[in-house]
């Protein structure tokens, strides 16, 4: 096995990658240097890293998404090995925003040119074992670990539609590297099947569910949704429907706005707390809302003046804002995303809506349509009869929340079981 992780993947494929993305850094490096997000911890994308100690554990998600699926491990980690350190890598700054404080050293992961990649690892004392996130498969950077003897494994593995074309037609660049990888855990046999095909082997592969699912609520009292409620709209009612657009991305608004607008026409009242995925389309959405006729603040408004519709515009609400709504849209389903988390609201017991966009989180949805615990809608006019249906409280709504929290409870314990494959691999 030694032997197997020192070697490189080879062929005309692997170089080509590699000459091409270390011709590419300059280029990188000006248009990262023209954007906001890029130029945020711009060094770390070149490996330019402050020293870290040797870890037991590094651990990699691509952005938000991946990092907060690999929160109920780390936590997991933690509770069963209380000394070990951990380093969390992403591609994103505002994953590593999302990990907080509840690992040891955040580093983002460089551009994967091998110049890059080395000038990070020297700066890395060891690691006992890299854990990657569902899917983003870096030759390089793989392959320098595996070179370095650091044992490869794959938690929550997903392989989209896409990306199994994709890895297809450059199998010569990563059969090599999977077929190396210590243990994969995915969700399904499905997914199972797509690794199996890719070139891991039977023996490594096992069905543990998504860690991202196995989370607990953090509200745990209908007096701290009370308080929530007040916090976010400065009233104790209870009697106006509360609607939340969470991790939501430009376009998806239109049809939500729309049906807010004629609401309020109408003098009816509906409450919204809108979540944009990335902090910086808080401007785009701010826009948006001007332009409707409602009253609305931004989250970090000082003042706090009630409003019908409250924009957040800081990082890790989220959740407290599903545990008080009514009906909860997961964003990127509207548009060709492919959709976030269904279980963030769905474990309060709160309806969950999507758009046909879900080819992210297209397993979930089919689990929580076999038991009817989501709402599906494809158009404006789907979306404003959803929004009647709400007002009008209709009890079969509810009844969908409540299935989807019993879909919820069945996923829980995948990080035990995670950190049981790996451990024992």
């Amino acid at each position: 096995m030694e032997s197997q992780r020192k070697q490189m993947p080879t062929g005309i494929l692997s170089s080509t990658y590699r000459v091409a993305t270390t011709v590419a850094v300059p280029l990188v490096a000006i248009g990262m240097s023209c954007h906001v997000r890029g130029r945020r911890r711009y060094g770390e994308r070149f490996g330019f890293w402050d020293a870290v100690p040797h870890v037991q554990w590094w651990m990699h998600g691509a952005s938000v998404g991946e990092v907060q699926g690999l929160l109920p491990f780390v936590s997991e980690v933690r509770s069963a090995v209380a000394g070990d350190k951990i380093l969390l890598t992403s591609t994103s700054p505002t994953g590593l925003d999302r990990a907080g404080e509840s690992v040891d050293f955040c580093r983002l992961l460089p551009i994967d040119a091998p110049v890059c990649v080395r000038r990070a690892l020297r700066q890395v004392g060891g690691a006992d074992r890299f854990v990657l996130a569902e899917t983003e498969l870096w030759p390089t950077a793989l392959a320098e670990l595996l070179a370095r003897g650091i044992p490869l494994h794959i938690v929550n593995g997903r392989i989209s539609d896409y990306t199994l074309a994709w890895y297809r037609r450059l199998s010569a660049v990563f059969t090599p590297l999977l077929s190396r990888v210590e243990s994969v855990c995915v969700a399904d046999e499905a997914q199972r099947q797509r690794y199996r095909e890719l070139g891991v082997r039977d023996e490594v592969l096992h069905i543990t569910g998504h860690t991202k699912y196995d989370t607990e609520p953090t509200v745990t009292s209908e007096s701290a949704r009370a308080s929530l409620r007040r916090e976010f709209f400065h009233d104790d009612s209870v009697d106006t429907p509360l609607v939340v657009l969470g991790s939501l991305r430009p376009g998806e608004e239109a049809g939500w706005f729309n049906s807010l607008r004629s609401l309020v026409r109408q003098g009816r009242r509906i409450r919204v707390v809108v979540a944009p995925r990335h902090m910086e389309k808080v401007e785009y959405f701010s826009q948006q809302l001007s332009g409707i006729g409602v009253s609305w603040r931004l989250w970090s408004d000082t003042t706090r003046s009630a409003c019908d519709v409250v924009l957040l515009d800081t990082m890790g609400r989220l959740e407290d804002a599903y545990s008080i709504a009514d009906v909860a849209f997961i964003g990127g389903t509207l548009v060709d995303i492919g959709g976030h988390n269904p279980f963030e609201p769905a474990m309060y017991g709160v309806p969950v809506v999507v758009g046909p966009y879900i080819s992210v989180i297209r397993d979930v949805v089919q689990e929580l349509r076999a038991d009817s615990g989501i709402i599906e809608i494809s158009d404006g006019v789907e979306l404003h009869a959803l929004l009647e249906r709400v007002l009008a409280r209709d009890p079969a709504i509810q009844n969908i929340g409540d299935q989807g929290r019993r879909v919820w409870l069945r996923h829980r314990g995948a990080s035990k079981r995670v950190l049981s494959v790996i451990t024992n691999a």
